[in-house]
């Protein structure tokens, strides 16, 4: 999405304030208190350095008094969050192991943001891959911005799809819980401003192989999750399990009765100490959250659950707007194919036809997935001249998106000088 120069002048206006905002919230936060030695910290993006006394150090970045130079005050200061990926260096005191690793971290952040402003995708999505082998979990800003950059390069990783929806589950609940400004990475952003659900890649699959791979996956991440004691974030995992595993054609259970005991809005990180987030992030995660769970019960076993959640899903269509009315579409529709009766397989499939008619270069994905879903749907019931057609409707799809991977191919050619200069 282009930013107007209105947007970009905004955007630079406030980020004084945005990282004044970060630097109250991470007050509480850090693990790791340093003395007060005086360094200087010299900034990436040929930003040049300030001196000060270094307060504070965590995963995410260092806390730094700054010395003010004001004739009517004495000893007046001011202090300042640094991220690491906004860190090139810190001189003055000696370094350790830990710091390296968290600023060779914080390097690969930095090159993975720098190329994705670039429009180079797989050079950046290469970078925040690196980042996020190595990244410690009590780094709740750099994971955010790390799922996000995963989330945001998932076109140009046609077979890495469930690590890419991951990243973004991840990135859900996080920015739910620290409600950031969604411009701090300052690069376009994926988020659903009405839902709350930050998504680039719909939980849904082209081919029963995928799905069956997703389920898989999703079943670990949700296992992970709760291990660290993180039941929002493995409520939200195991309801995309549920839905891979209805497109992968599995046994489904019924739908959950009881959801885990603690939210999706939970203001506790498993391995931090964040403050309280606003009510409007906390409303905004839960919403996301509260859809995921309609889109698994809606594709369950259970034939009044699949009911009753459709009811919801049509009055979510009616009354939202951007990105989760559009997947609302989809999950009714796909909630209809599973039927019995032929008129609501059909029903089903018009509803599912819509994406690709009205939202099919906004959302080529998804509109992929419901073209593939309703012709094996009209198979199903033997209307095999229509599924046949859908096939080939599909076909061009596969067709478009390998011609975008060239273009990004070529891109990435083109910018190969410019990425040495800023490398």
């Amino acid at each position: 999405m282009n930013q107007s120069k209105t947007g970009t002048l905004t955007l630079a206006h406030s980020r004084k304030y945005i990282l004044a905002l970060i630097a109250a919230m991470c007050a509480g936060s850090f693990s790791v208190a340093a003395e007060q030695t005086l360094c200087t910290v010299n900034f990436r993006d040929g930003a040049g350095h300030k001196e000060g006394s270094l307060l504070k150090e965590s995963a995410d970045g260092i806390e730094i008094q700054i010395p003010e130079a004001k004739p009517d005050t004495a000893d007046a200061s001011s202090t300042q969050f640094l991220r690491w990926d906004q860190i090139r260096s810190i001189s003055g005191e000696s370094s350790d192991i830990e710091r390296s690793r968290r600023l060779e971290i914080g390097e690969a952040l930095w090159r993975g943001r720098m190329r994705l402003a670039r429009g180079d995708l797989s050079g950046a999505r290469e970078c925040f891959l690196v980042a996020a082998k190595g990244i410690e979990p009590s780094a709740s800003l750099l994971r955010m911005m790390v799922a996000e950059g995963i989330a945001q390069t998932a076109s140009v990783a046609k077979d890495e799809w469930v690590q890419s929806l991951e990243a973004s589950l991840n990135l859900s609940v996080l920015r739910g819980r620290i409600g950031v400004p969604k411009s701090w990475i300052d690069v376009s952003d994926p988020m659903d401003l009405d839902g709350g659900l930050i998504l680039s890649v719909a939980p849904a699959w082209i081919d029963g192989d995928s799905a069956k791979m997703a389920q898989s996956h999703l079943v670990a991440a949700a296992d992970r999750a709760r291990s660290e004691n993180d039941l929002a974030l493995a409520q939200i995992e195991s309801d995309a399990a549920r839905i891979a595993a209805a497109d992968a054609g599995f046994p489904q259970p019924p739908a959950a009765k009881a959801r885990e005991t603690q939210g999706v809005s939970s203001d506790v990180l498993p391995m931090g100490n964040w403050p309280p987030v606003t009510n409007s992030a906390k409303s905004a995660a839960k919403n996301g959250a509260k859809f995921l769970t309609l889109w698994a019960d809606a594709v369950s076993s259970d034939a009044g659950a699949r009911k009753k959640s459709r009811v919801t899903l049509a009055q979510m269509i009616r009354s939202e707007d951007g990105m989760l009315r559009v997947w609302a579409m989809y999950a009714e529709g796909r909630s209809l194919v599973m039927e019995n009766d032929p008129d609501e397989v059909r029903k089903g499939v018009g509803k599912m036809l819509m994406i690709p008619a009205a939202y099919g270069i906004e959302m080529p994905r998804l509109a992929e997935a419901a073209v593939a879903q309703s012709a094996i749907a009209l198979a199903r019931i033997q209307d095999d001249e229509s599924a046949v057609i859908l096939r080939r409707i599909q076909s061009e799809y596969k067709a478009q998106f390998h011609e975008g991977s060239e273009n990004d191919n070529g891109k990435q050619i083109e910018t190969q000088v410019d990425k040495q200069k800023g490398d």
